[in-house]
C-alpha cells in the first residue's frame, strides 16, 4: 500500500539521459496543452501541476541528481520527503505566493491500495490501516523554528523573493528561499524548518459487504494535513482482492471444487461443501454424476446490494492411489461383474505359491 516513486521522465516524455534543451522542449510542448489559461479542465490543471513538478526537478542538476538516486533504488521513504518539498515549491511558483499572506490550503490526498480477502470484501469487515501522513511537527508546532527565528537575507534573490529565470523569462519565486526573501538560520532540527513531519498513522475503517475489486473507499480528512490551517486531504483506498485458496470469483458467482468418491458418484448421496461464511453446506449428489459436472447452489455466492450470487460446485471423482487389499478385491469383483476383462490383478503371496505348485 506504499506510495510509488513517480517517473518524472515518463511524465515529460523524455529519456533518462535527456539534455536540458530536450527537457525544456518537452516542457514547452506540454505547457501549451495543459496551461490553465488554455485548458480550463480541472484534470488538465492537475496535469499542469504534475508537469511543472517534473520539470523543476529535472531541469535543476542538484535536484535531478538527488531524484535519480531515489528513482534507481525505488526508495519510497526518501521520495516522500523529496515530494513534500518539491510540491510545496511548485505550488509557490504556480500561485505566486511571494508578498501575499499565506492562505489556508487543503492538504494533499493520499491514494493507496487495500488488499482484502474474499471474505473481508464480500461479507464486510472492520479493517485497521497503518500509513504515513504529513502532520505539524510536534517539536515546533508547525512553525519550522524553535523560539524566535533568526533570519538572513537570501543571497540568491537579495531579499526580493523572486528571480527572473526560466524559459518564459518572467519573475518567479526564488527556489532557494521559496519566495520568502530570507533564510532561517535556526530551523527546527526535527523537521529541518519544514514545519511538517511524516508520521505513521493508524485508523480503523469499515469495509461494506459486497465490496468489489477496483472499488475506491474514501476516508474524508485522513490525507496529509492542510497548509496554514487548511483542511486535511482525504484518504483513498483502492480495493485489491487476494487470491483465495478455495473459491474463485466470477462476477457474482463463486466456484468451488468438490471431490467425491466413486460410490457417491454412482449411487448418489449427500456431501458437505464450504461456504464463504466459513461454514459447511450439505448438498445432494444425483446418482450417476459424472466427473466434471457442476451443481448450482442458489444464494450462496458473492454478496451484492440486494442479493447474492450462486455457488457453483465443480464435481471431481476421487481415485484411490493405494487401495488396501480388501478394497482391491472388491474392485476386482466389481470389474468382473461389469465385464472388464483387461483389469490388472495384483497377485498376493498365496496366489504366487499356488501358481508355483501348478507349474510343478
Amino acid at each position: 500500500m506504499a506510495q510509488e516513486v513517480k517517473d518524472y521522465y515518463e511524465i515529460l516524455g523524455v529519456s533518462k539521459d535527456a539534455t536540458k534543451e530536450e527537457i525544456k522542449k518537452a516542457y514547452r510542448k506540454l505547457v501549451k496543452i495543459y496551461h490553465p489559461d488554455i485548458n480550463p479542465d480541472p484534470k488538465a490543471q492537475e496535469k499542469f501541476k504534475e508537469i511543472n513538478e517534473a520539470y523543476h526537478v529535472l531541469i535543476d542538476e542538484e535536484r535531478r541528481s538527488e531524484y535519480d538516486a531515489i528513482l534507481n533504488k525505488n526508495d519510497v521513504s526518501k521520495f516522500k520527503d523529496f515530494l513534500e518539498y518539491i510540491q510545496e515549491f511548485v505550488e509557490s511558483i504556480i500561485q505566486g505566493e511571494k508578498g501575499k499572506k499565506r492562505r489556508p490550503r487543503k492538504g494533499q490526498d493520499i491514494k493507496m491500495k487495500l488488499a482484502l480477502s474474499l471474505e473481508e470484501a464480500g461479507l464486510g469487515c472492520k479493517k485497521e490501516i497503518t500509513y504515513s501522513r504529513w502532520m505539524d511537527c510536534p517539536d515546533c508546532g508547525g512553525m519550522g523554528v524553535r523560539g524566535e527565528a533568526e533570519t538572513v537575507v537570501c543571497h540568491a534573490c537579495n531579499g526580493e523573493g523572486k528571480r527572473v529565470s526560466g524559459i518564459f523569462n518572467f519573475p518567479r519565486p526564488c527556489s532557494v528561499c521559496k519566495g520568502k526573501g530570507f533564510i532561517v538560520k535556526n530551523p527546527c532540527p526535527t523537521c529541518y524548518g519544514r514545519g511538517r513531519v511524516s508520521i505513521r498513522h493508524t485508523i480503523k475503517i469499515t469495509v461494506p459487504p459486497g465490496t468489489e475489486e477496483g472499488d475506491v473507499l474514501k476516508v474524508p480528512g485522513k490525507g496529509h494535513l492542510g497548509y496554514f490551517g487548511g483542511k486535511p486531504g482525504d484518504l483513498y483506498l483502492k480495493v485489491v482482492l487476494k487470491e483465495h485458496p478455495i473459491f474463485k470469483k466470477v462476477g457474482k458467482d463463486l466456484h468451488v471444487e468438490k471431490v467425491i468418491s466413486y460410490p457417491i458418484a454412482v449411487l448418489g448421496g449427500t456431501v458437505k461443501i464450504p461456504t464463504l461464511e466459513g461454514k459447511e453446506e450439505e448438498i445432494f449428489i444425483q446418482p450417476g454424476t459424472e466427473c466434471g459436472s457442476t451443481k448450482t447452489v442458489p444464494g450462496k455466492g458473492y454478496p451484492f446490494d440486494g442479493g447474492r450470487g450462486n455457488l457453483i460446485v465443480h464435481i471431481r471423482i476421487g481415485v484411490p492411489k493405494n487401495p488396501s487389499r480388501k478394497e482391491r478385491k472388491l474392485i476386482e469383483k466389481l470389474a468382473q461383474l461389469m465385464g472388464e476383462e483387461g483389469v490388472y490383478k495384483e497377485e498376493g503371496l498365496m496366489d504366487k505359491i499356488t501358481g508355483i505348485i501348478k507349474k510343478l
